[in-house]
């Protein structure tokens, strides 16, 4: 039986984070072509994220029910339209309107990546596609920096920006037009969307994440203070809403029954930690060497590549390592590795500046690996965990995870580096920050412990032998399905 066509998949993923890299990347060069102010630039970049983060969700929703490859297809061209669009801009208005659609483009396009592969593949297979996918994912990261600003060098300020979106834009229609070799399936017709939870939603993390992108910036006024009570109100009512539907007999967005499975949830804020951290060390990083460092953006993302190789070939290869190990033995082994590297990268920082692109490496470089020693047995184990019928709900936890992590990192965090900055250099005000933020991977930590507990509890109630009492606590048969946690690559003993 041949494999199925995986490779748009795992491009979409590169692209995902490369939009959302060359949105920040480009932004000066926007903000003086276009004539735009201080808030407006940080709009073209908030916006995005805002659209992305809170329709992602619901996006998958609309793929189980219509169908994934076609929501994918219709996300891509999408994406590639609302490129354009961008590169066309002729106001900062009309930047920031086709910034929005490209926001929603790209949530309707995120979720189904993960959802595919998971319906398309099992066992080994989907165990080493993910590896990819999250390989992608952090390439495109580095890949957004060194493509964009040589593409930006070239161009000039005036249309070197707007080249860069015009290249991503042929990248999505490559992506697009070869989707139609992905595996197909039919959808659920009778699947119900849940507007009304989906709007909460939308309201919740649309404020949410505005509020979080914009603040710092604009040095919290009221109205963004008043974003995110609106973001804590609309949680409130979703969670009364999605609990009133599953009474009622519905079929909530986020159904209670899925949420309420324990590796999933501590999965989900593992999620967010983990992406909180690495999102707020990438961006300080850019501040550090575009502004505190005075390098050009492409030599800002080229002293990063041996960190993007390290990451990409662990990523490739972690699977070796969670066969021995299990899934959150293999997070708890790259998370000692991120805390060694995120010291290593403190101490360079504090105590060399002259070469300290050099001194960097050999950190950045055990950081690479650890960090993909962690996001990639963190994705295999939410995903087995989330039942195939809802498989929307798989790359939408995710993924909106990913960019409210992204965004809460970027405003605390990031708001922290540019303290420290009025303290010390800015060498080595981000060599404090990427000490302190040791903190959030003991929480990772943490959740890995927790999650390898799980698996062996759930791997010791399915070995119980069966009594007259309890007579479905039998052993399983041969050939039976063992646990979730048992399967892709998550250890249970």
């Amino acid at each position: 039986m041949n494999k199925p066509i995986l490779w748009p998949l795992h491009l979409a993923a590169l692209l995902s984070t490369f939009v959302f890299s060359l949105g920040s990347m480009t932004a000066p060069q926007m903000k003086e072509s276009l004539g735009a102010d201080d808030g407006q630039s940080a709009l073209m970049v908030g916006i995005f994220a805002a659209a992305f983060a809170s329709g992602i969700i619901f996006c998958g929703r609309l793929g189980d029910k219509f169908g994934r490859r076609r929501l994918f297809i219709i996300g891509m061209m999408g994406l590639a339209v609302c490129s354009v669009g961008v590169a066309c801009a002729w106001s900062p208005g009309a930047a920031i309107a086709a910034r929005v659609v490209q926001g929603f483009a790209a949530a309707a396009m995120m979720p189904q990546i993960l959802s595919i592969i998971q319906s398309a593949v099992s066992g080994t297979d989907r165990i080493r596609a993910v590896g990819v996918y999250t390989a992608a994912a952090g390439v495109g990261t580095v890949a957004g920096q060194v493509i964009g600003g040589f593409l930006v060098s070239a161009g000039g300020p005036d249309l070197g920006w707007r080249l860069a979106f015009a290249v991503f834009a042929v990248l999505c229609v490559l992506a697009g037009l070869n989707a139609f070799r992905l595996p197909a399936d039919g959808g659920k017709p009778q699947l119900q969307t849940d507007p009304v939870g989906a709007l909460l939603l939308l309201t919740a993390l649309g404020s949410l994440i505005t509020g979080l992108s914009l603040g710092p910036k604009a040095g919290w006024p009221t109205w963004c203070v008043a974003l995110l009570v609106l973001a804590v109100a609309a949680l409130a009512g979703l969670v009364l809403q999605q609990r009133s539907t599953a009474r009622r007999g519905g079929q909530p967005l986020l159904p209670p029954d899925v949420l309420r499975a324990r590796p999933l949830a501590i999965g989900g804020v593992m999620a967010m930690v983990f992406f909180g951290g690495y999102g707020a060390w990438t961006f300080n990083y850019a501040v550090l060497t575009q502004s505190g460092r005075g390098e050009p953006a492409w030599l800002s993302g080229t002293v990063l590549v041996p960190f993007c190789v390290a990451f990409l070939l662990a990523s490739l290869q972690y699977h070796r390592i969670t066969a021995r190990l299990g899934g959150p033995g293999t997070m708890l082994v790259g998370a000692l590795l991120q805390g060694i590297g995120l010291v290593g990268v403190g101490l360079v920082s504090v105590v060399s500046d002259a070469g300290w692109e050099w001194w960097f490496q050999v950190p950045a470089v055990v950081l690479g690996v650890g960090q993909a020693l962690q996001f990639g047995p963190l994705v295999s184990t939410v995903m087995a965990e989330v039942p195939e019928r809802v498989g929307g709900l798989t790359g939408g936890l995710i993924s909106t995870m990913q960019q409210t992590g992204i965004a809460a990192g970027v405003a605390t965090i990031g708001a922290a580096y540019t303290w420290f900055q009025s303290l010390f250099t800015p060498t080595q005000a981000f060599g404090i920050v990427s000490v302190g933020q040791v903190a959030l991977v003991a929480a990772f930590a943490v959740g890995a412990v927790v999650l390898r507990r799980a698996a062996k509890s759930a791997a010791s109630a399915a070995r119980v032998p069966a009594t007259p009492e309890y007579p479905d606590r039998g052993e399983s048969l041969p050939g039976a399905d063992q646990p979730a946690a048992a399967q892709h690559g998550v250890r249970c003993s």
